[in-house]
């Protein structure tokens, strides 16, 4: 059976790699550096011989009229982000192969525990997937599963869904008939405001981000998702949604608390956090 090794979760903040590649005085952005350097070297430890990779799309994908709840890619390659992302924000391209019979597999046995993934072959990863690609595994090879899910487009999917989502994604992976080790990666945010009245404030809701994360690092899971409301998510800031990412990893950690924890407040972007189950290690079994 397959074996489930490790499961990080940070931010795909498309300003941070330009942000920790310039240095300067910020000791938030210096500890980020160190922090997700860390993370990839847990991965490494983990040999992972996949990893299974789940974020979101920013509308260049999909848009507003056609966005599926959770979708699995399953093309033979993966590579991004889009042209817009790499000139706006200086981003570097990313290219992997996909690995079409895990992808096959966790959309065939995805059915049997309540989970009607969509997928796609022809597909673009944007800058939530290759932001925490190029922190985690910049050598770009490993084979990934990308798995979509939407925190953009009304009805959005409830923190009780993308729980039990990730609950049962635990399931099928380790259920599939095969030995492989399956690293998981996801990226999400805490309280980000783009656009809206709540700028140019950094942090646009401080007291959710301590909140969320203590209760994540204490593993209060059930609080997690009772407190994650798509009301409250909207008052901590109009993008703040992207956190249910954070929620899925919980389910797929069986509710457990992470290995590990940080939580920084730059000077002049949105909180920057981790979480991390070290499977490999005989974490949070």
């Amino acid at each position: 059976m397959a074996k489930l090794v490790e499961i990080i979760g940070i931010t795909h903040n498309p300003f941070l790699p330009g942000m920790i590649a310039a240095g300067g005085d910020d000791p938030a952005i210096a500890q980020a550096g160190k922090d997700y350097a860390r993370m990839r070297q847990k991965m490494a430890e983990a040999k992972p011989d996949v990893l299974v990779v789940v974020a979101s799309d920013h509308l260049n994908q999909w848009f507003m009229d056609n966005m599926p709840a959770f979708s699995i890619g399953k093309a033979a390659r993966a590579q991004g982000p889009v042209a817009h992302e790499i000139h706006t924000f200086r981003l570097q391209p990313y290219a992997t192969d996909v690995d079409v019979d895990l992808a096959k597999g966790l959309l065939k046995e995805g059915f049997r525990e309540g989970v009607d993934f969509a997928y796609s072959d022809e597909f673009t990863i944007d800058h939530a997937f290759t932001v925490p690609l190029s922190f985690v595994r910049p050598e770009m090879d490993l084979p990934i599963v990308p798995i979509w899910t939407n925190v953009i487009a009304p009805p959005v999917p409830p923190a009780e869904r993308f729980f039990a989502v990730g609950k049962a994604l635990r399931r099928v992976i380790e259920g599939l008939p095969t030995d492989k080790r399956v690293g998981v990666l996801s990226s999400g945010h805490l309280a980000v405001e783009v656009g809206g009245p709540k700028r140019p404030t950094y942090s646009s809701d401080v007291e959710f981000d301590r909140r969320m994360m203590d209760l994540i690092a204490a593993g209060e899971a059930e609080t997690v998702v009772r407190e994650a409301t798509w009301e409250r998510l909207l008052q901590a800031g109009n993008v703040a949604a992207g956190f249910l990412n954070y929620v899925l990893l919980l389910g797929l950690a069986d509710g457990r608390a992470p290995s590990e924890t940080n939580l920084l407040f730059p000077q002049k972007t949105a909180a920057v956090n981790l979480m991390a189950w070290h499977l490999h290690e005989g974490g949070a079994r």
